[in-house]
């Protein structure tokens, strides 16, 4: 199994005018990403619009990104959706397809497991996955908060290797690390990256990669290297350009932005929706302002 960590940017899917899925764009999105050095790439999660994806499409995005890829950099497909058969359909493919590792969220919104359903879908997925299995915890969306209780147990389970936490609590990823000190796991919360790789994490996965891969190269370098000077430049232009794409939704102004730099790849997909005309002065006036273009 390739070894996790590093910089890995939750890619987005581009979508043609039509709304259908851009290969192509996808293609062109993966090897600027590449070009700026990451480490891997975290297809079809939340900024993937991964659960607005037939399983037929979340196939077809985790086959061309391998494709393009081809070997240069790890691959991790997010797997979860809002039917479970689709779930398992997919964990199924996904390790053919070429992917090191998936994820997947659990089956929770509006009808929540309890612990005990939890660790049994949990243990159905890993046994159908043919591929290394991250669990996802990102309680602000889905209700279901990861706890020691239910860590613990689902790291007995053969074939899960660890988990994206997007809680953003470094306190409790630091928690898990400590108990679990051969787990990958991947800090989801773009803006406490430093924190959570001192914490532990191996890595980081996140939205506002796409737009500075980079800075978060740079960033991740300088932490390796414990070169405080650059960690604490690079991390300040960071924050300002955080600032300017979460002046706006971020889906839209992940895309928005993607575009103005060349790399087209659509609006988001229902219920989301694309930036306001007013939405899209504002962010371009903050995005000029801080020279994101220069």
């Amino acid at each position: 199994m390739r070894e996790m960590k590093g910089i890995y940017p939750a890619t987005v899917t581009a979508f043609d005018a039509d709304g259908a899925l851009d290969t192509e764009g996808m293609r062109r999105i993966v090897r600027h990403q590449l070009d700026a050095g990451v480490h891997g790439l975290y297809i079809c999660g939340g900024t993937g619009e991964g659960l607005l994806l037939t399983v037929e499409e979340r196939l077809r995005a985790i086959e061309t990104v391998v494709d393009e890829v081809s070997g240069s950099a790890g691959v991790i497909a997010h797997i979860g959706a809002f039917h479970i058969d689709d779930t398992i359909a997919v964990a199924r493919r996904a390790g053919d397809l070429g992917v090191d590792a998936v994820a997947a969220l659990p089956p929770s919104y509006f009808y929540v497991p309890d612990t005990a359903g939890l660790i049994e879908h949990y243990t159905e997925l890993a046994a159908a996955a043919t591929a290394p299995l991250l669990i996802y915890n990102l309680p602000q969306r889905t209700g279901v908060t990861m706890t020691k209780e239910l860590f613990d147990p689902l790291m007995q389970l053969d074939n899960v290797i660890g988990m994206k936490d997007s809680s953003g609590n470094v306190k409790e990823l630091g928690s898990f690390m400590a108990d679990h000190p051969d787990a990958v796991i991947f800090n989801g919360e773009d803006t406490v990256l430093v924190a959570g790789l001192l914490a532990g994490a191996c890595g980081g996965i996140g939205a506002t990669y796409n737009v500075m891969p980079e800075l978060y190269v740079r960033l991740w370098d300088a932490v390796q290297a414990g070169d405080m000077q650059t960690l604490e430049r690079t991390h300040a232009r960071m924050h300002q350009i955080w600032q300017a794409c979460l002046s706006v939704d971020l889906f839209g102004g992940v895309k928005q932005t993607l575009a103005w730099m060349g790399l087209p790849c659509g609006t988001p997909r229902r219920p989301l929706r694309p930036l306001t005309a007013g939405d899209t002065a504002l962010l371009r006036r903050n995005l000029e302002a801080i020279d994101f273009f220069a």
